[in-house]
């Protein structure tokens, strides 16, 4: 069941919104109950997420782990009344859409974002067993990634330069940000990066 109505502004449950339809071409996540708006992706965003999106299903399809790479998915937080929707994640355990363990979510950063913003989803990711997050800026070729290994609290490597890759040990693959951001920025801009 689809609800098209507006929201009244109280709380919700994560089941209520996942039945819910805003009437409107926004996307949202959950945020300790209330449904949050998230900033409308530039294109550089959506080439970046489907670079990395055709990029790791590739690699993934190679490797033949049982694993799917999803985009736009809602990810339920245990525990929390919290549904978040990272660029793209990877599921693995199971080739069946919404199935399987996430491992991997990538996030292509907006100027909106801040890094209160950014800390709380990685809280929420930990609390799913995701091991990592990549952290991807659309100003230049530059990813941040956070490895979670259990109570530790995250790892943060940042990767700068075209010519740099990263490594994605969650799901045993290897981004080149040549990759990431072909299409992203005007081919002189790419050149003076690398």
């Amino acid at each position: 069941m689809v609800l098209t109505a507006r929201h009244d502004g109280g709380r919700m449950s994560v089941a209520e919104f996942l039945a819910w339809n805003a009437g409107d071409d926004l996307r949202y996540e959950l945020v300790d109950g209330v449904p949050v708006a998230q900033s409308a992706p530039s294109s550089a965003h959506g080439v970046a997420a489907i670079n990395i999106g055709a990029t790791l299903r590739s690699s993934l399809r190679a490797s033949r782990r049982p694993c799917l790479v999803e985009t736009g998915s809602a990810l339920r937080i245990t525990g929390r009344s919290n549904v978040r929707v990272p660029d793209v994640l990877v599921r693995c355990g199971s080739r069946v859409a919404g199935e399987g363990t996430p491992l991997l979510a990538v996030e292509v950063l907006s100027p909106a974002n801040s890094a209160d913003e950014m800390a709380a989803k990685r809280e929420d990711y930990a609390l799913c067993g995701i091991r990592e997050v990549l952290e991807v800026s659309q100003e230049r070729a530059a990813v941040h990634l956070y490895s979670h290994e259990g109570g530790a609290g995250w790892r943060l490597l940042s990767i700068i330069g075209l010519e740099s890759a990263v490594r994605l040990d969650s799901v045993d693959a290897v981004l080149a940000l040549a990759d990431i951001y072909e299409g992203v920025f005007p081919a002189e801009e790419a050149a003076a990066e690398g």
